[in-house]
């Protein structure tokens, strides 16, 4: 079905098969997330750092700011940075 308005035409397509889509392109599907699996002998702050880099690279502009001023506080506060 077809309808045309002043502002907008409007074009409705029946699905040939009653399949779920979970999104219309390629592009939209979301890859599922795999949780590594619990290993005691490595370090617990190496996740915290994993997840950290994740937001980080994954993150727009303003996420980058804030991870990187909480990291840099963080470092200040410890003793961490240099000292002259």
């Amino acid at each position: 079905m077809i309808k045309v308005k002043a502002d907008e035409l409007v074009l409705l397509l029946r699905k040939a098969s009653k399949t779920q889509w979970s999104a219309l392109t390629q592009k939209d599907v979301k890859p599922e997330e795999k949780v590594p699996p619990y290993n005691p002998s490595e370090d617990p702050s190496a996740g915290i750092m994993n997840m950290m880099k994740k937001m980080y690279d994954e993150g727009d502009d303003e996420m980058k700011r804030t991870i990187a001023k909480a990291w840099t506080e963080g470092r200040d506060k410890s003793g961490g940075g240099m000292n002259f």
